[in-house]
């Protein structure tokens, strides 16, 4: 099986050959690298290719994550394409967990995300333990989004097959992951971290304001009308976005999930 892991990034030098670093050191290798610099201004692309000469790079220039990603799949040689955010790593094993996972018939496997915030202190995971589903995903993925793409793997004909991320800096993977669970079953890989998440000031996770979720939740609810979601849904899904959008703003987006949980909403 060729894999390819694709990795976008924008004026992240050193965040991101860390995130290179822990690809390279995986216990079973991927096939190539490929790292989407998103009009990079400082010397991100440079010092790339100076450190890691092997990994191909893309130049692009304001596309945003989600279709530096699309640019990265649509140049990759993989049959599976696995992702990683340039200020993520991947944990040991990684790519050998995603790889039984989908071994066992699933076109699409995820695994859990230890998050590390620099912003509000301490760790939480993503999903929280208990709360992974595997299989039928849709229903899931419209209450929250319990998955993030530095986790995944997924065929390469699954994901052109939804046509890939959406414009956009936040809900871009949400909304991805709803069109993708409406024609396949994910897998699982189990509880242990796969994939370890900086929260720091440049995360696009930080700055909750409701200009933003006002993008993310157009995209989400756009996703679930067009693949088809139950009717009771689509309509907890409004509500959700309902009360966002009278609350205003927060922080970052996982102060917005813990405000939801409060709520009920999830």
């Amino acid at each position: 099986m060729r894999i390819s892991c694709v990795i976008p990034t924008r004026n992240r030098p050193e965040m991101t050959c860390r995130a290179i670093a822990s690809v390279v050191g995986q216990d079973t290798p991927v096939s190539e690298i490929i790292v989407v610099d998103d009009g990079s201004t400082d010397h991100t692309a440079a010092l790339v290719a100076a450190r890691f000469p092997g990994v191909r790079l893309l130049r692009r220039s304001g596309l945003g994550p989600g279709l530096a990603r699309n640019a990265g799949v649509a140049a990759a040689c993989g049959e599976v394409v696995m992702f990683l955010d340039s200020d993520d790593v991947w944990l040991e094993g990684h790519v050998a967990s995603l790889v039984r996972t989908m071994a066992r018939g699933y076109p699409v496997a995820y695994g859990v995300t230890r998050n590390s915030d620099q912003l509000g202190g301490g760790e939480f995971c993503i999903p929280e333990p208990g709360m992974a589903i595997e299989g039928q995903c849709l229903a899931g993925l419209a209450r929250w989004c319990f998955l993030v793409p530095s986790a995944l793997a997924v065929e390469t004909e699954a994901f052109a097959e939804v046509g890939g991320f959406g414009a956009g800096e936040l809900g871009e993977d949400w909304s991805f992951f709803i069109r993708l669970a409406q024609r396949f079953p994910f897998g699982f890989c189990g509880e242990e971290p796969i994939t370890l998440r900086y929260l720091h000031h440049g995360s696009l996770c930080n700055g909750a304001n409701s200009g933003r979720l006002e993008t993310l939740l157009a995209s989400v609810s756009l996703a679930l009308a067009e693949t088809g979601a139950s009717p009771e849904d689509v309509n907890r899904f409004q509500a959700l976005a309902d009360w966002t959008r009278k609350q205003g703003d927060w922080q970052t987006v996982q102060q917005w999930y813990i405000s939801l949980k409060q709520e009920a909403f999830i």
